[in-house]
């Protein structure tokens, strides 16, 4: 079935900044759970929408140091807590 020429600009590259963006799909940011304790988990995420088609992929939170201000709890739930016990 031919796709409706009223969503064909959604299929037209956008520039968004010094940026082009090859279409107009743009995964807007949700919280997965992965956050520090699944880095590889994260990144598999965002790939699986790249290869889908999504132009743009924004994440979530995600730590950048050991002292960033989430210390000394995680936000993905898994892992040793505050209190210093195992969850997830």
């Amino acid at each position: 079935m031919p796709r409706d020429p009223r969503h064909d600009i959604l299929f037209e590259p956008i520039e968004i900044g010094p940026k082009t963006l090859r279409n107009r799909f743009y995964q807007v940011p949700h919280c997965t759970g992965f956050g520090i304790g699944k880095p590889y988990s994260q990144a598999h995420h965002r790939a699986m929408k790249a290869e889908g088609g999504w132009a743009a992929v924004c994440t979530e939170y995600a730590a950048v140091s050991p002292d960033s201000d989430e210390a000394p709890t995680r936000t993905s739930g898994y892992g040793t807590t505050a209190t210093g016990r195992t969850s997830g």
